[in-house]
């Protein structure tokens, strides 16, 4: 259990010191008030029975209430003080977490298993919401209590050295049921993150927006809510489950409470018939026997759940060091361009594919010229662009840029060499100029300009805050909701903005009118502007823009040539070619 302790130690201390030290100091200040109320009470009860002096009795009082009052105070500070800094602990992880997510492999994100991974390591960093370092504060918890244990044992055992060996007894077995609690529950763990994310999925396609149109148009919310219910009935029926193991060990840790109480208060009663012991005693004691019983189950309690939790540590070691073997090459600066990039007999298989996304694959791209990339559905298309830029490594072959292996060389300067569209680019919810910019410094006349390369100014010009004007309206309500095609030329715009050698577009005209289509077609060599470029898309007419273009099928790579040479070959590409032809005729 102590690797989950130094895990959160090691991060509340790197973040924030502070934080640990006032917590130390929260459970030092606690821990003598138990053992305050225990004794003091019992001095006073004492100078009322028997001399009744003012003076000590005004000493008492104010000793009792001075440490309490103080105790109280500081504790109210350092808790809420504490939890202040625990919160920039939190911040300060969290960051470092998403910069592990941003620089992992991106085939790492695509795993199904990450999702699992993620969801259990997130709940353990948390504490199932309890917020992070809740743990640390466990731990912090049981020394705090143990300090309590030891002064207060020392009372309890000047009843009965035997009572020491009841609690003892009493709240290992209070403990254990618990722990089997836990055990079973946890059994059960996996099934509830698998149900709860399914519960969750379905969920949150009710207030997405980019749903709303399906949902409504084929009328589906009661399917949907359906599958979510299955979902969330057996999320429910797993957690009643875990809860019924609770219920049984509360009862047994009840009993055992009891059965202290019952001893301890008996034999307390019988001591003072006896005339054994006067009422300041009985006071003390049974005070004691309280605070003693409440901070062994606090330990017991600590400990059990500080163990429940490290069985996941595992996990989040792994979610902690996702692999980036991507940046673990040689780093090797760019060579001098312009740039010629080569395949040379690469192949790629997905992540626990057996089959072969691409393979045997000989393709040279040279500097300042344009390849289209065609093919159906399937054909490898895609997965050449990643590797093309590097987001995936080939499984075998090797790719070269001015003879040089890509995987050696420093892979953000690698990739900076691009600017490419997707075709399920993403925008996000900042302003259009930032859209375009995306951090890097820009002005508004450039912003501008770029968006008429894109075909895209008059539009902006319509709007009230020009470039300014939010995208979405996620943080304004009057923010701009471009459609499929605006949004395109914005995604072309902001890949103008990085001036890189080689521009890659994926499917470019696809969200695009004709009118609009025709227009990018016209300009195409304007928005090349010389560099080396790739073109993939479904309408081959574009195809002819190209210098040369590359038929892919089946992940490999079927015809290369020129339009009139693939024409006059007669072979794939002529009849793809034919069949979208043939309805423009």
């Amino acid at each position: 259990m102590f690797r989950a302790l130094r895990f959160f130690f090691r991060y509340g201390w790197k973040y924030d010191r502070l934080y640990v030290i006032e917590k130390i100091l929260f459970q030092l200040t606690n821990s003598f008030v138990p053992l305050v109320l225990t004794i003091l009470p019992k001095l006073i009860i004492d100078e009322l029975m028997g001399l009744q002096r003012p003076e000590h009795l005004i000493a008492y009082i104010a000793v009792l209430t001075g440490l309490v009052f103080f105790a109280n105070a500081v504790s109210a500070f350092l808790e809420k003080d504490s939890f202040s800094h625990r919160l920039n602990v939190d911040a300060a992880f969290g960051q470092a977490l998403h910069k592990t997510q941003a620089e992992a492999d991106l085939a790492v994100l695509e795993d199904p298993e990450y999702l699992d991974l993620k969801q259990k390591a997130e709940e353990f960093l948390t504490c199932d919401w309890h917020g992070f370092g809740y743990l640390l504060d466990c731990a912090l918890n049981i020394g705090g209590q143990l300090l309590t244990l030891a002064s207060i044992a020392v009372i309890v055992s000047m009843m009965s050295g035997t009572f020491i060996l009841l609690f003892a007894a009493t709240t290992a077995l209070s403990s254990l049921a618990e722990f089997h609690a836990k055990r079973k529950a946890n059994a059960l763990y996996d099934r509830v993150i698998s149900a709860q994310r399914g519960w969750k999925y379905y969920g949150d396609l009710f207030g997405d927006f980019r749903f709303g149109k399906e949902i409504r148009l084929n009328r589906i919310a009661k399917w949907l809510l359906d599958r979510e219910k299955e979902y969330l009935q057996e999320a429910i029926n797993l957690m009643r489950k875990q809860n019924n193991y609770y219920i049984r060990s509360g009862i047994v840790a009840a009993a055992c409470g009891f059965a202290q109480q019952a001893a301890s208060y008996a034999f307390v009663c019988v001591r003072v018939l006896q005339g054994s012991i006067g009422i300041g005693d009985f006071t003390m004691y049974t005070a004691a026997i309280t605070a003693f019983a409440l901070a062994l189950r606090k330990v017991i309690g600590n400990v059990i759940e500080i163990q429940n939790y490290d069985q996941y540590f595992q996990d989040v070691e792994r979610y902690l060091h996702l692999p980036k073997t991507i940046r673990e090459g040689c780093n090797l600066p760019l060579p001098e361009g312009p740039y010629r990039i080569e395949f040379r007999d690469v192949g790629f298989r997905y992540p626990g594919q057996d089959t072969w996304a691409l393979r045997h694959l000989n393709l040279v791209l040279e500097p300042g010229k344009k390849l289209s990339i065609v093919g159906e559905n399937g054909a490898g298309k895609t997965t050449f662009v990643k590797l093309l830029m590097r987001l995936y490594d080939a499984s075998e072959g090797v790719i070269l840029l001015n003879g040089m292996d890509i995987r050696e060389l420093d892979p953000d300067a690698y990739i900076a060499i691009f600017g490419t569209v997707f075709q399920d680019f993403k925008l996000f919810s900042f302003s259009v100029k930032d859209n375009i910019a995306l951090g890097k410094p820009c002005s508004d006349d450039q912003a501008e300009q770029l968006l008429k390369t894109a075909g895209l100014s008059q539009r902006i010009s319509t709007l009230e805050k020009g470039v300014h004007t939010f995208v979405n309206r996620e943080f304004d309500e009057h923010g701009f909701e471009p459609s499929g095609g605006e949004a395109q030329k914005l995604a072309l715009a902001r890949a103008l903005f990085r001036n890189s050698p080689i521009i890659i577009l994926d499917e470019p005209t696809a969200a695009l009118d004709p009118r609009a289509e025709f227009e990018l077609y016209q300009h195409f060599s304007d928005i090349v502007d010389g560099k080396s470029a790739v073109f993939i898309s479904h309408r081959l007419s574009s195809a002819q823009f190209c210098d040369n273009i590359a038929v892919f099928s089946k992940g490999e790579l079927k015809e290369y040539g020129s339009h009139s040479e693939l024409i006059e070959k007669a072979g794939l590409y002529a009849d793809l070619y034919s069949m979208q032809a043939q309805f423009y005729k």
